[in-house]
């Protein structure tokens, strides 16, 4: 008997390969501030949760890799505790259990009054399975003119994260082109019938999927917005 599909209150963004433990939750592209909108301690933060979206236990560690620096700029981050300046591997890993989420994860950047854009990525890594990975490029811009890249505005994605056949659960990852926030997702059997249809809402997100909810077979994914239509067909053994 299929069952309805399930969608998170909170959009859901994700980077990774088939195979993948985890999932970045909205992970944060970019943070514009200047001298009004720095935190009492003078800093721009980003900052989102990480979940286990296997069937086991996981300990995973966070990187940062700074990628271009404004002269002058500093930046830390946190995972379960916060570390130093210097330091660009998390000393300590956090353990997340099955569908559960971690909400310790903070990117701090201080400009100390030094105008422009800091690239730095953060990556959170299975510390059995270093190649077990999600990374997020953030651009932290102060008091500067930062535009993100023309092709990830205007581009339309719908990815599988996780295998296919799909097994357990696993997540389609969405981007709507600029500008759109509201589409419809058509799931269809390879007779053309109609086996769900759905609201999807939010500029990016991901929709949370269930092997068990499915009979045998092969679907359709379509989401349609009013820029185009991308599909996924996906197996269910």
């Amino acid at each position: 008997m299929k069952k309805n599909l399930l969608f998170f209150g909170l959009a859901l963004s994700f980077i990774g390969a088939s195979g993948q433990s985890m999932a970045l939750v909205n992970p944060v592209a970019q943070v514009i501030g200047d001298a009004t909108t720095l935190t009492g301690a003078g800093e721009m933060v980003a900052e989102w949760p990480v979940t286990n979206i296997s069937n086991s236990s996981i300990s995973l560690k966070c990187s940062r890799t700074v990628i271009s620096a404004v002269a002058g700029t500093s930046n830390y981050f946190c995972w379960g505790v916060c570390f130093g300046e210097t330091t660009n591997i998390s000393l300590v890993s956090q353990t997340i259990l099955p569908s559960d989420t971690n909400h310790t994860f903070y990117a701090h950047y201080k400009p100390l009054g030094n105008p422009g854009e800091t690239l730095i990525n953060y990556c959170f890594f299975n510390t059995t399975n270093p190649s077990d990975q999600a990374c997020q490029t953030v651009s932290f811009c102060y008091e500067s003119t930062c535009p993100m890249e023309v092709t990830e505005q205007n581009a339309t994605k719908f990815e599988l994260v996780g295998s296919n056949p799909l097994k357990g659960l696993s997540f389609i990852n969405y981007q709507m082109p600029l500008g759109v926030t509201e589409g419809q997702l058509f799931i269809t059997n390879m007779q053309g019938e109609l086996v769900k249809k759905s609201n999807v809402r939010g500029h990016s997100g991901s929709i949370l999927l269930n092997a068990q909810d499915y009979a045998t077979g092969v679907y359709q994914f379509t989401l349609i917005t009013s820029k185009g239509k991308e599909t996924i067909r996906i197996v269910v053994e």
